[in-house]
């Protein structure tokens, strides 16, 4: 048997076939445009740079490329749920960091953020849940002794500072 006789012959001419590249042949955006990891992952670097700088307007339209182009990637999700929060769209923003954290179940940054995001949509008992669940799963990497230190001030100015 030949090699290309091995690789199956992809329909990326139809809904469904795009559905089924995508599902069950890992094809991303990305992949079909012809965009290779370096090509994202410039771009990322790009993006976070402006985040890092406090300018969220000029990494949003990008990061929502990458989150689009290679939607499997948590680091796209949780970046561009970063940059959706810090403009003020907390509900979408919580969204994408939970996308992140199905994809990385041992990300508490995503647990602090989707609790900062329910804390300004005013659901302050989820908010609280979210916060103790990132407070939890901080323990496992000792690196994250940071996040635990906010989500406890979080969690604390929420019950009205008894924590």
């Amino acid at each position: 048997m030949t090699q290309a006789a091995e690789i199956p012959l992809l329909d990326l001419e139809t809904a469904q076939g795009l559905a089924d590249a995508f599902l069950h042949h890992g094809v991303t955006l990305a992949s079909i445009k012809g965009l290779d990891e370096d090509d994202l992952e410039s771009l990322y670097a790009a993006a976070w740079q402006h985040l890092a700088e406090g300018r969220a307007h000029d990494a949003v339209d990008d990061l929502l490329l990458l989150a689009t182009h290679d939607p499997w990637e948590p680091r796209f999700q949780f970046a561009y749920g970063l940059a959706l929060q810090l403009l003020g769209q907390y509900e979408a923003a919580a969204q994408h960091y939970a996308q992140a954290l199905l994809m990385d179940a041992t990300h508490a940054g995503c647990l602090l953020r989707i609790g900062e995001c329910l804390e300004q949509l005013g659901h302050a008992a989820q908010a609280e849940e979210a916060l103790r669940a990132c407070i939890q799963l901080s323990y496992q990497r000792p690196e994250d002794h940071l996040l635990r230190a906010h989500a406890q001030e979080r969690l604390q100015a929420l019950q009205g500072g008894a924590a």
